[in-house]
């Protein structure tokens, strides 16, 4: 083997053993850090279970608090009580989010039900015609929706379901008539 050649594998070999060891860091990084906070899981999630609405927010309250304290895993006090109260500031901070983010959402849904409200109802569909139209073919089913109920123009109906306006236009026309005939 020339110099030259035993430089290349030395660098490789050298690569690879500090690739491996920052996996082997990475995994005993992860293992401290799920040892340190596993043990504070069950009082998080019962602090989230008695302050949300549903209870079954806990549990995203909860990951969100976890992803947190991994981001700022370096920032963890060593003392355990120090750890479990700094823990339980992040866990503040994530229902501080989450209560805004149910409010923000609660007028929101508010505005559009006051919306939908003043809204003119939407034509009822006959039963024969719903009938006709689940004898078509899911996609041309598609098509005519988009077009009759949607007010879309068949060459739109067309580009939002990936066709092309000729294709468009002739799976329309045999929609169309298949339509015809059923309704006959």
């Amino acid at each position: 083997m020339s110099p030259a050649s035993e430089g290349i594998v030395a660098v490789k070999t050298s690569t690879t053993t500090q690739g491996s060891a920052a996996a082997a860091a990475d995994k005993r990084e992860a293992a401290t850090f799920d040892e340190t906070v596993r043990p504070l899981m069950p009082a998080l999630l019962a602090y989230f279970a008695r302050r949300v609405s549903p209870t079954e927010d806990a549990a995203d309250c909860l990951s969100e608090t976890l992803v947190v304290l991994w981001r700022r895993r370096s920032e963890l006090p060593e003392e355990t009580g120090e750890m479990r109260a700094w823990s339980f500031g992040v866990a503040k901070g994530v229902l501080a989010n989450h209560q805004r983010s149910q409010l923000r959402r609660g007028r929101l849904s508010g505005r559009l039900r006051e919306e939908i409200s003043l809204a003119p109802p939407a034509a009822a569909v006959d039963h024969t015609l719903r009938e006709a139209m689940a004898k078509l073919a899911p996609a041309d089913r598609e098509l005519v929706m988009l077009i009759a109920w949607d007010g879309f123009g068949v060459a739109e109906a067309g580009a939002l379901l990936g066709l092309s306006p000729v294709v468009a236009r002739a799976r329309y026309s045999r929609a169309r008539k298949t339509l015809r005939e059923q309704l006959e």
